[in-house]
Parts: C-alpha cells; sequence; structure tokens
C-alpha cells in the first residue's frame, strides 16, 4: 500500500466559548452546551435541507493536538484503554467526530447544543444522524 497524503480543506469553523483543551466539556452529546457552526459562504446550498432539532455528525479537526499515544486515560482520568475504543484528541490522524443538536439556523450560521469543540476548530464535514 502506498503512502499516500491526504489533504482537507474545512467548510467551516466552531465559535464556542471553549478556549482549551481543559475546559472543554467531554462528550458533547451528554450536555447542553452551545455553540455555532460557521459554514463558508460556498457551501451555503448544501445546507439547503438541514433541519433544527435533528441529530448531526459533525467531523472535524483536531487543530490544537499534538502527538499520540496508543493508549490512553477513558474520559481522560479513568482506567487506560486502547486509543481506538476512546474519544481522545490525541490521534495518529486528529479527526473528531460529534452528535450535535441543531436549534437554530440563521443563513451560514448553524447553532447547536452538544458542543465538546474548541472555539475555531476546523469542521471537514456535516452529515445526518439518522
Amino acid at each position: 500500500m502506498k503512502n499516500e497524503e491526504i489533504v482537507f480543506h474545512p467548510i467551516g469553523y466552531i465559535k464556542s466559548d471553549y478556549k482549551t483543551i481543559e475546559e472543554t466539556p467531554k462528550h458533547g452529546f451528554e450536555n447542553e452546551f452551545e455553540a455555532e457552526i460557521i459554514i463558508k459562504e460556498e457551501f451555503l446550498e448544501a445546507m439547503a435541507d438541514m433541519k433544527e432539532n435533528q441529530k448531526y455528525m459533525v467531523l472535524f479537526h483536531f487543530h490544537k493536538s499534538e502527538g499520540y499515544e496508543l493508549t490512553s486515560p477513558l474520559h481522560g482520568v479513568g482506567p487506560m484503554m486502547g486509543l481506538f475504543s476512546t474519544h481522545s484528541p490525541r490521534r495518529p490522524n486528529p479527526i473528531g467526530v460529534s452528535i450535535i443538536t441543531i436549534t437554530g439556523i440563521d443563513k451560514n450560521v448553524i447553532k447547536f447544543k452538544g458542543v465538546d469543540m474548541l472555539d475555531g476548530t476546523p469542521v471537514l464535514d456535516i452529515k445526518s444522524a439518522k
């Protein structure tokens, strides 16, 4: 197998109150904290059928993550687990996924609850969670 480079370009960015990894809630689906996704204007048409109160998967880049270990403490404080059994941001390919619930849409701004991303996090894709 070839060692190929894969390049992604953000479709938007997260706007949240969280500036550091330490203050960011773990597991967004378990909280009611709110944030926004600011979608690039060129992707407005892709938002055409998105609806409030619907669940979506947000794939994003852990842009502040550095390095990785093959084991990680569960939820950051629990027993050591194999990396692929955790949600640790420190991964070989620092890609995150969160389930969110949309609370509002205004042009290219998606308001949602369930945030567990840092302010400025690059969004790679959004998919229906149905």
